[in-house]
């Protein structure tokens, strides 16, 4: 079943400006390209947003369904791909998502599971993963690695991000504010958007969320509770072996009775 749009959700008020905080970022396609030449050429996205990530893994051939509960934000990826074949866009929640079909590679990009309100759902969205990847496929969980900060519950002061071109000559300033709840592992986080016309006229675009701290052991249990292992965890898009300071955490996950690839970062078939 479709879920009930619900026009509260933080990113319905901010889809026009997503895109601008990542208009120049692509560094983890060639990341899931390189994985779908050894695990097949199928591919589901979970949280596709603006189809950032969906859409050019679509245009470089592969067979991409994209999923996102945001309706404005599943707008602006159907734009982006236009006429082109190659990408099915789907609403739907990650949570409970059943496709019916699987495929090679399953993946939720650059915290998109972060955005979750509670471990439970968290558990659900490893559980819809593994339901969802083909014998043989890999899923990866791509994460923002845990950092001291998170822990930190002084108020962080609002810090203006970047201010970029916008309409009609126009400009739209991006501000920032974070608060740390560490016993709960979330941030709440509020991000301005103040658009400035050419004339002068201004007006602010507000949305909050919520963020949530992860950890890899967190992951592997979602993962073993779901019939899937973790194969691999590295902290780049250049395969570099998770450690203390990598800025990502990238997750990689298999069925259990599925082999180790060669990249795996573990040290053995019983490892």
């Amino acid at each position: 079943m479709t879920p009930p749009l619900d026009p509260t959700d933080p990113f319905t008020t901010i889809a026009p400006f997503y895109d601008l905080d990542f208009e120049d970022y692509d560094d983890d396609v060639s990341f899931y390209q390189s994985l779908a030449e050894y695990h097949g050429d199928t591919v589901l996205e979970l949280g596709c947003g603006t189809g950032r990530v969906a859409v050019p893994l679509a245009q470089s051939g592969l067979k991409v369904t994209g999923v996102d509960i945001n309706d404005a934000m599943l707008a602006v990826a159907k734009q982006r791909m236009g006429a082109r074949k190659g990408l099915t866009l789907k609403r739907g929640d990650m949570t409970t998502l059943n496709l019916k079909q699987t495929y090679a590679l399953v993946t939720v990009p650059l915290g998109g599971v972060q955005h979750l309100a509670s471990v439970e759902e968290f558990a659900d969205t490893i559980a819809v993963i593994a339901r969802h990847l083909a014998p043989g496929g890999v899923a990866v969980v791509d994460i923002e690695a845990p950092h001291p900060d998170d822990f930190d519950p002084t108020p962080q002061p609002i810090v203006e991000h970047w201010t970029k071109p916008w309409a009609d000559g126009g400009q739209v300033t991006k501000l920032v504010s974070v608060e740390s709840r560490p016993a709960e592992s979330i941030k709440d986080i509020t991000w301005h958007f103040d658009v400035a016309s050419k004339t002068g006229a201004l007006r602010r675009m507000t949305t909050m969320f919520t963020f949530r701290t992860i950890t890899l052991p967190e992951v592997t249990l979602a993962g073993r509770l779901a019939g899937l292992r973790t194969v691999a965890a590295f902290g780049d898009y250049e395969f570099s072996p998770f450690d203390t300071g990598a800025e990502r955490m990238i997750v990689l996950l298999m069925h259990d009775d599925d082999a180790l690839p060669p990249y795996s970062t573990l040290m053995s078939e019983d490892a």
